[in-house]
C-alpha cells in the first residue's frame, strides 16, 4: 500500500490512534520485573561453598539453571555428576610431545589437533613455544 496516494488525512489519523493504543496496551502489560532482583540477588548469594567462595561465576550461570529446569550447582559439579567431560582438553606435556612429533612427521596443525584431541589454536601454540618450560 502506498500511503502517499491512497490514504488520507482521516484514515492516517485512525491508523496513528490504533498504533499508539497497541503501545499503551504492551507498555501497561509488561510486568515489573525489577521486583524479582532481589529475591535474585538473595537466592544467588545463598549458594556459597563453606569457604564462602561463590558457586558461580556469575548470576548468568546461576540463571541459566533456573531457565533450564535443573537445580543450581555449579557446572563442575553438574558435569561430575552425568559424567559430562569438560569442553577443554588439558594441556599436559604428554600432549604437547605429541603434538610436536605429529607436526614434525609432517600433519597439518588440523590433523594433529583431531588426533591429539585439542583445538587448532592450542596445536598452534605448542608450534610457537608457548607450552614449552
Amino acid at each position: 500500500m502506498n500511503i502517499d496516494e491512497n490514504a488520507s488525512i482521516r484514515d492516517l489519523e485512525a491508523l496513528k490512534k490504533k498504533i499508539d493504543q497497541k503501545i499503551v496496551e504492551k507498555k501497561s502489560s509488561k510486568a515489573d520485573q525489577s521486583a524479582l532482583y532481589e529475591m535474585i540477588k538473595q537466592d544467588h548469594a545463598r549458594h556459597r561453598r563453606k569457604d564462602g567462595r561463590k558457586v558461580f561465576r556469575g548470576v548468568v550461570d546461576y540463571l541459566e539453571c533456573y531457565v533450564k529446569g535443573l537445580p543450581p550447582i555449579a557446572k563442575a559439579s553438574f558435569y561430575q555428576r552425568f559424567g559430562i567431560t569438560g569442553k577443554r582438553a588439558k594441556i599436559t606435556p604428554e600432549i604437547v610431545a605429541q603434538v610436536k612429533d605429529l607436526l614434525a612427521a609432517g600433519n597439518t596443525l588440523k590433523q594433529a589437533s583431531e588426533i591429539a584431541g585439542v583445538s587448532p589454536a592450542s596445536c598452534q601454540k605448542i608450534k610457537k613455544g608457548d607450552y614449552d618450560s
